[in-house]
């Protein structure tokens, strides 16, 4: 029987948000700004570093060429995505991959990326001990989902379902809380050495980064929401209230 892969409606809604941004516009500038400060805290010099579920924008769009690890791998599961995130980003190496099958590769990585991939896969549990087995001694596993925990997060898909019927979330299996991902990441055997939320400001003002058209996709504007959020970040962390505020929740893991 051929696999139907259960994640469809994302690649339409993926396909769709492309056709509504400009690749040197502002929201395209909030991905990369995004990019950026997401891989704050790791080194990627001389690493060997591998995303699955890169979507049209790999995790690598705006990272300079200087500061690219030594070898990137960006995987999606559809061919047509794949297709356009090469035209975005030629910098990665590309491979169609599909998480919920065998992975066939012959090297091991320094750094995962899972970028809002988790809540995409029917058992993340089963998908971290299989990504375990790909994981170098000391490499990182960093993961990106929604934050379910965003007050402000939870009533505006709140008033998008009540006033105008449309869900933001194009996964089969919703959204998973973080009770659900900690414990899928304890019972992978795996550790989380850090935790922060990011994304306020930028994911109300692009409409999910193109998904909604609210304001026009002007350079100079995103400008000013960009540095609004870089303030709201530090404000947010240093008031010890971003957990209930921004709209994801990233994880550093170890072995």
């Amino acid at each position: 029987m051929k696999y139907k892969d259960p994640n469809l409606k994302t690649e339409k809604s993926l396909i769709n948000q492309i056709n509504k941004m400009k690749i040197d516009g502002g929201i395209s500038n909030c991905i990369r700004y995004e990019n950026n400060f997401f891989f704050n805290f790791v080194n990627l010099k001389n690493k060997d570093l591998i995303e699955f579920g890169c979507g049209i924008y790999p995790s690598s769009f705006g990272i300079a060429k200087n500061k690219m690890p030594k070898n990137y791998f960006a995987t999606d599961v559809s061919k047509r995505i794949i297709e356009i995130a090469k035209k975005n980003d030629d910098k990665p190496i590309y491979k169609v991959i599909n998480l919920e099958k065998k992975i066939n590769l012959n090297k091991k990585f320094d750094i995962i990326i899972l970028k809002g991939v988790l809540h995409h896969t029917k058992n993340p549990e089963k998908i971290l001990i299989k990504l375990k087995k790909i994981l170098k001694k000391k490499g990182l596993i960093i993961i990106s989902e929604p934050n379910l925990s965003s007050i402000v997060g939870n009533f505006l898909k709140f008033i998008l379902k009540l006033l105008f019927n449309k869900d933001m979330e194009d996964s089969p299996y919703g959204q998973y809380n973080y009770k659900k991902i900690s414990k899928s990441i304890n019972n992978a055997n795996l550790l989380i050495s850090k935790k922060w939320y990011t994304q306020f400001v930028l994911i109300i003002a692009s409409g999910d980064y193109g998904r909604i058209k609210i304001f026009p996709d002007s350079v100079y504007l995103f400008k000013f929401f960009i540095l609004m959020e870089n303030i709201c970040f530090y404000i947010l962390s240093f008031f010890q209230i971003s957990k209930f505020v921004n709209f994801k929740i990233n994880l550093i893991v170890k072995k």
